[in-house]
C-alpha cells in the first residue's frame, strides 16, 4: 500500500491510534479518515474525468459521474475495467457502494453538526475492517494487473 498510496499508510496509522482512544470524537475521526484514504485509492487508480455514457439500448443512455467528488464510482469503474472476475466485480463493487454510501453518509451528517454521528467503537471498528478489506482488494487487482501486463 506503501508503494502505491503512501499517505493513506499513515492515514491508517491515524486510524488506529483514533479507534484505541476511550473518545467518541476520536473514532469519529477514524471512520472519516477511511472517507480519505477510498478518495487517495481513487485518484490514485482512475482519476477524475469526464462521466462516462453508457448505453442502455433503445436509444436510453446512462451517465455515470466521474468527477473529484465521486470517488466511489471511480473505484467501481476501476475494477469493472481492470477485473476479468465478474464475481470479483459484483462482490467488491457492492461493497465498495454500500461502504461509500455509509461513509458519505455520516460525512454530510458531520457537516450539518449531528452529534454522536458514531456512538460505539465497534461501529467505527466496522468502517475501519471494510475499508481495509476493500483497499487490500484493490491493490491485489492492481497488482495482477501489473503482473498481466509485464
Amino acid at each position: 500500500m506503501g508503494d502505491l498510496i503512501p499517505l493513506s499508510a499513515q492515514k491508517f496509522a491515524s486510524v488506529y491510534e483514533n479507534l484505541n482512544s476511550e473518545n467518541t470524537e476520536d473514532w469519529s475521526n477514524a471512520v472519516h479518515s477511511c472517507r480519505r484514504i477510498l478518495q487517495d485509492m481513487a485518484d490514485i487508480v482512475y482519476p477524475a474525468r469526464e462521466d462516462k455514457i453508457i448505453d442502455l439500448g433503445a436509444g436510453r443512455t446512462r451517465s455515470i459521474k466521474l468527477g473529484v467528488d465521486n470517488y466511489i464510482n471511480r473505484i467501481i469503474a476501476y475494477v469493472e475495467e481492470n477485473s476479468d472476475s465478474e464475481r470479483f466485480e459484483d462482490i467488491v463493487g457492492s461493497n465498495i457502494k454500500y461502504l461509500g454510501e455509509r461513509l458519505d453518509a455520516i460525512f454530510k451528517a458531520a457537516q450539518k453538526g449531528s452529534h454522536n454521528i458514531i456512538a460505539t467503537r465497534e461501529e467505527a471498528d466496522r468502517y475501519v475492517i471494510y475499508t481495509y478489506l476493500i483497499v487490500g482488494d484493490i491493490l491485489d487487482l492492481v497488482e495482477t494487473n501489473k503482473i498481466l501486463q509485464a
